[in-house]
């Protein structure tokens, strides 16, 4: 009684005819159904390549379709073809085109002929476990599917309510309960031959044409019909993630595949040149990691893709990002909001005393302001204002996260994007340090003349930094905010000064500093009452300007 492998391939001829050369010249026969979607043309120089290989048979061409019974009819002929070509076959092991052997053949050889009448199958009851993902479960045995769900995804989606809402079920054949498991299967020559002989099969067979993907049905079901000796094992390992999607291997994977507890392995590249080498190789190098640190590498990849790292917004994910509560940005950073109002040479000054960079207003209405006027900012961010503005949050958790080892300081004035205010105020990670009133010099200095449009924009300031106070100040605020007046900044910036600096990590200095040059000031107490007389209310939010004007504008105060 002898194992062979029946190889199912419909791409990357020229790999599968690697592998199968490989096995042929271990001393194991190979059964290969090359899809008839290949043409003619392809098909003939694959076999000729592989002629000289005397214990290589090819199966009866079918034309395979994902999903559907079509692969089941090909591995049901490929059965037939091997024991018309080999009737001494013990087992037989399905494999795909893109497998490789992770031990020698030989010893699949050897440990089959340990387990004559044993049948490798997983094959699960349908919905007693979580085998089945993002999927459907019973559902694929008791609907009709005559559309493709690869092709036709809108119809076979629609065919499928369509059923539920008129609550279609087709029976299940008696004395049939449906299993789930991999395709890829070892069964042993009595079960698959009973399978074959069995005088209900074309009612099953029927059965199944109309079930979706039969390929992980058919055999786990009739096993349990036919078989004597099951163990719940691939021989072939393989893993899915959570979108059912299969795991490919790379060459980064060569150096920790472990020695896992299966003889094949899926789903390889076509261009992991090192894997065919490594593992077709006859004097191959012994595996330097094991099961579990695969299975914890996958786990963490798994965990990655799904929930991703936080603080970072990424491609990958999109749009499942957008609909998840989504972390904080990666690392605390720092936004100042009207300093420049007061202070116009705030950023050189601060840059004399930290070496951590500054930006301008990152999210000004009509450009980007990176620092050193750049067009391209921290990790390859573009200058382009219709990027940021198709998701600011995303902007922003980019930027935080690609200035994470260094740290991120940028402006955020009044007359900025609106869309980013919310997000600001809810992040744990954001410092904000507000200067109030600010905006009253930079109308001031404007010199607009004409009175309808000076309310109109002192009006306009005016709201838009309430709503930004109250978005700061609100119920769901979580930032930390440090908040100034404009008569503050004139009596005492020294010490508005030294808070910023000690909250970037600067410790205050013991020796005098020169403050920055400040904004002129003179006539602001006479403009306050020219927008007072136009109807711009500003007591609520300008007060006690006498006490601004009685300064003196010295720039050449210091912080002790």
């Amino acid at each position: 009684m002898t194992l062979v492998i029946a190889l199912l391939a419909d791409k990357n001829l020229g790999r599968v005819a690697q592998l199968a050369r490989h096995i042929s010249e271990s001393g194991v026969n190979v059964c290969i159904h090359i899809d008839a979607n290949v043409s003619l043309r392809k098909f003939d120089g694959f076999c000729a390549t592989l002629s000289d290989c005397t214990n290589i048979r090819f199966s009866k061409r079918t034309a395979c379709a994902w999903g559907e019974f079509s692969l089941v009819e090909a591995e049901l002929q490929m059965c037939r073809d091997i024991f018309a070509a080999w009737p001494e076959t013990g087992h037989i092991q399905l494999i795909s085109g893109d497998s490789l052997p992770l031990k020698p053949v030989s010893q699949m050889v050897a440990y089959l002929a340990e387990h004559p009448e044993t049948d490798f199958i997983e094959s699960v009851a349908i919905g007693e476990s979580a085998w089945v993902v993002d999927g459907l479960g019973i559902e694929r045995f008791t609907m009709h599917f005559p559309f493709s769900w690869k092709k036709q995804r809108r119809l076979f989606d629609a065919w499928v309510n369509i059923q539920r809402i008129l609550g279609v079920k087709r029976s299940i054949p008696v004395g049939l309960k449906p299993y789930v498991g991999s395709q890829w299967w070892c069964l042993s020559r009595n079960t698959i031959q009973a399978i074959l002989n069995d005088p209900l099969k074309s009612t099953y067979d029927a059965y199944f044409q109309k079930c979706w993907i039969p390929d992980e049905s058919y055999f786990q079901t009739l096993v349990r019909k036919h078989g004597h000796e099951i163990e719940a094992k691939p021989l072939l390992y393989s893993h899915f993630d959570h979108q059912g999607k299969p795991m490919t291997f790379y060459d980064d994977h060569a150096d920790i595949l472990p020695d896992l507890d299966a003889f094949f392995i899926r789903k390889i590249w076509p261009g992991a040149d090192d894997l065919y080498v490594q593992f077709l190789s006859p004097h191959r190098k012994a595996p330097s990691s094991n099961e579990a640190n695969l299975n914890q590498l996958i786990t963490l990849a798994t965990e990655r893709r799904k929930f991703g790292r936080t603080g970072l917004r990424m491609q990958g994910r999109a749009p499942n990002q957008w609909h998840e509560n989504q972390p904080a940005t990666a690392v605390p950073y720092q936004v100042f909001s009207g300093i420049n109002g007061v202070f116009p040479n705030f950023n050189n000054w601060f840059q004399t005393k930290s070496s951590q960079q500054i930006h301008g207003a990152l999210f000004a209405k009509e450009c980007i302001h990176f620092a050193g006027a750049t067009q391209t900012g921290p990790g390859g961010l573009a200058n382009i204002v219709r990027i940021r503005n198709a998701s600011p949050d995303s902007f922003l958790h980019n930027i935080v996260w690609e200035t994470r080892d260094r740290g991120l300081t940028f402006h955020f004035e009044t007359d900025d994007l609106v869309e980013i205010e919310k997000y600001l105020a809810q992040d744990p990670n954001a410092r904000i340090f507000h200067l109030e009133y600010s905006w009253i010099l930079d109308l001031m200095h404007m010199d607009i003349r004409d009175p309808e449009v000076l309310q109109s924009q002192a009006i306009y300031l005016r709201n838009r930094e309430q709503a930004f106070l109250a978005k700061l100040h609100g119920k769901t605020a979580e930032c930390t905010l440090i908040h100034w007046t404009l008569a503050d900044a004139f009596n005492d910036p020294a010490s508005i000064l030294s808070d910023i600096l000690i909250a970037a990590g600067i410790e205050n200095q013991t020796v005098p500093m020169l403050l920055p040059e400040r904004t002129p000031f003179e006539g602001l107490e006479a403009f306050a009452q020219q927008l007072k007389n136009i109807g711009v209310d500003i007591d609520s939010t300008f007060s006690d300007t006498s006490s601004i004007v009685s300064q003196t504008s010295d720039p050449v105060q210091a912080i002790r």
